[in-house]
């Protein structure tokens, strides 16, 4: 294990070493340290997969203000045949927080983004999340929904989150959905339906109950 063979090596040295390990998946040079995570983190990365990071991609130790939400739990990339994940910048995935692409699919994250712990995006096709974007715990975005429903085959829809876009805890973002820039997904809301910029999103499905909203 990776852990036990730089157990012995002061903090600052064993941080370089395993962002250097996971970094080999980057395009960019390891040499960056385009990706830098803790012992649990994982990249799996399949043939013809790319992982295109243009300043740094950082892998759990995401604590909130009373603390670590999911610690002990792995940070996991996994990249399928022919996928690609694009970070346009500096993007935080917390402790248990998972970004699944399938063969082919693409995903894309802004700038600033952090996924607080183990939140999930999945895609399919194609899922794109803008830049300065808070994602909270347990939150789920999805392209696809995975399984045949009276013979019909399964449907996958790409997911579009503007910039600034805060997803509150427990949310889920369902297939085909935009989010337009500014918009706050309230905790647990099963989003199904587009969402206007600066609009409130709440419930299940989620409805419009505010518009013209602000967050800090």
């Amino acid at each position: 294990m990776l852990s036990e063979r730089f157990a012995g090596i002061t903090r600052p040295v064993r941080k370089a070493l395993v962002g250097l390990w996971l970094s080999r998946h980057a395009t960019r040079s390891v040499f960056w340290l385009p990706v830098v995570g803790n012992f649990r983190s994982r990249i799996i990365r399949k043939p013809g997969a790319r992982l295109e990071i243009s300043r740094r991609l950082y892998l759990g130790d995401a604590a909130t203000h009373v603390g670590f939400v999911a610690r002990g739990m792995s940070p996991i990339v996994e990249l399928q045949r022919d996928s690609t994940l694009v970070i346009e910048g500096g993007v935080r995935l917390g402790d248990g927080g998972k970004i699944l692409v399938g063969p082919g699919a693409r995903v894309t994250v802004g700038d600033d983004t952090h996924f607080d712990g183990d939140s999930s995006v999945i895609a399919a096709v194609n899922v794109s999340i803008g830049t300065g974007c808070a994602i909270a715990w347990e939150v789920l975005i999805m392209d696809t929904d995975f399984h045949r429903v009276d013979g019909r085959p399964a449907s996958d829809a790409a997911v579009q989150i503007g910039n600034r876009v805060w997803v509150g805890v427990g949310a889920k973002i369902l297939k085909g959905v935009t989010v337009g820039d500014g918009a706050v997904i309230a905790a647990g809301a099963i989003v199904t339906r587009d969402v206007p910029a600066g609009a409130l999103a709440a419930g299940n499905p989620a409805k419009v109950i505010r518009e013209g909203i602000t967050w800090d």
